[in-house]
């Protein structure tokens, strides 16, 4: 479809020569390479988008094994700016293809393609052509909104979803597949609550305080806290509620970074990169025997459409606002956050589902063994569910408050302080840190 080329091509450079300024940033690639990627743009800007994408894949090829040699905080940003660049390229010229009903080669192009491509660009390159893959990517997905493609229905959708077919096969039948309703899930937290919360020990809920209330009770002097009636403005939770639906429109064909295991600390633990539509059909509808979990992952940056839906809560402006982290945690029930603590001042903030809660002041830091590595040392060696009590004496003294967080509830959590999480049905939550 021709306006969605306009669309791409209003967001790039007019000419190969003025997108060579870009590649003179990066000038100190090997001159083969150089060649390739040369003659790359100039194939795109000749609109032959075809030899564009053929001359893309070594390239992307090489710059991949440059990123899998060594640590990946040694990759050089060269490298990096490199994949972008050449990211934007293939994942425009396959989305023009995969849209221009005159071209022999759109069969073999989707726009799921092009949205991987520029995905994959996001999260490995660095941005150049200030930051071009975020209004790409953005277009092209609300193209697939305005002609109302899901992976659940029409011949082109069949062409967008991931190659694994059993999952596509199944779509229909795990789409369909009967969710409790939002009475039966309340019934079952309440029980939860009933035999799992001492009300000795749960954490205190306070309804929406004033700054230097909040202020002056809870962040100065290090006490958690439960702030409930903070976000009920937010689009997520009024005008544009989420569900699995809604983050399929939004985000369905976004590839992302997930864990695959049940916690970090186990020793088959690992990640994988998927689109959130295949994340949501094998771990979240599907009965997948690993736990699969969209953790910790800056999904906020890399789709703007879900980021404009949520906002940073006011009390961040206590600390500087304007260097606060967001993240998302996303997944099916048992997801599982092992007994950690960070450095900084944290709101995490319950949007769908309910999470169990359970957090240690530093001071009990003695009783929780953290591990010895440098890489763990935020981290207790305990299984906090199924505590070793001979290993770990001292865990079962160590003093702690609990509560369940419930959608539209914001728990604050002091820098250093201690918390395990598990979500106790499909969960989607955002996390907001700051100093």
């Amino acid at each position: 479809m021709d306006d969605l080329k306009t669309r791409i091509l209003k967001h790039l450079p007019d000419t190969a020569k003025d997108i060579a300024v870009s590649i003179e940033l990066i000038d100190d690639l090997p001159s083969s390479y150089l060649y390739l990627q040369k003659s790359c743009c100039e194939r795109f800007y000749d609109g032959d988008y075809s030899q564009c994408i053929e001359k893309s894949k070594p390239l992307l090829d090489y710059l991949w094994e440059k990123f899998n040699t060594g640590n990946w905080k040694d990759v050089s940003m060269t490298w990096r700016e490199a994949y972008y660049l050449v990211s934007t390229l293939k994942g425009s010229s396959q989305a023009i293809l995969a849209t221009d009903t005159r071209a022999e080669e759109r069969n073999t192009h989707s726009i799921a393609d092009a949205i991987k491509t520029f995905d994959m660009g996001l999260l490995m390159g660095a941005p150049i052509l200030n930051n071009v893959l975020t209004k790409l990517v953005q277009d092209v997905h609300t193209y697939l909104e305005k002609i109302g493609v899901s992976d659940r229905t029409t011949e082109l959708a069949s062409r967008c979803i991931d190659s694994d077919k059993s999952v596509h096969n199944n779509a229909n039948q795990l789409l369909n597949k009967k969710l409790k309703t939002d009475s039966e899930i309340d019934q079952e937290i309440e029980e939860e609550i009933k035999t799992t919360i001492d009300p000795k020990k749960e954490i205190k809920r306070i309804s929406c305080p004033s700054l230097e209330y909040f202020s002056a009770t809870f962040k100065d002097k290090g006490t958690p806290v439960i702030i409930t009636n903070a976000i009920n403005h937010w689009p997520a939770m009024s005008t544009r509620q989420w569900s699995l639906d809604y983050i399929r429109l939004k985000a369905g064909f976004r590839t992302v970074p997930i864990e695959i295991g049940s916690k970090y600390t186990e020793d088959n633990w690992t990640q994988k990169l998927m689109t959130i539509n295949d994340f949501i059909n094998k771990f979240i509808l599907g009965s997948q025997n690993q736990t699969g979990y969209l953790a910790q992952h800056q999904l906020f940056d890399q789709v703007p459409e879900l980021r404009n839906d949520i906002a940073i809560p006011d009390y961040c402006c206590l600390g500087n606002s304007e260097d606060v982290d967001i993240n998302a945690w996303f997944g099916p029930k048992g997801t599982v956050s092992p007994l950690h603590h960070d450095p900084k001042h944290n709101f995490l903030v319950q949007v769908v589902g309910y999470k169990y809660i359970r957090l240690y002041s530093p001071s009990e830091n003695s009783k929780l063994y953290p591990h010895e590595t440098f890489l763990l040392e935020n981290t207790s060696q305990v299984d906090a569910e199924n505590p070793d009590v001979v290993k770990f004496p001292l865990f079962n003294e160590a003093l702690f408050s609990e509560a369940i967080l419930r959608p539209g509830e914001m728990l604050y959590m002091p820098p250093k302080y201690w918390h395990f999480i598990k979500s106790l049905y499909i969960s989607f939550s955002v996390s907001f840190w700051w100093e």
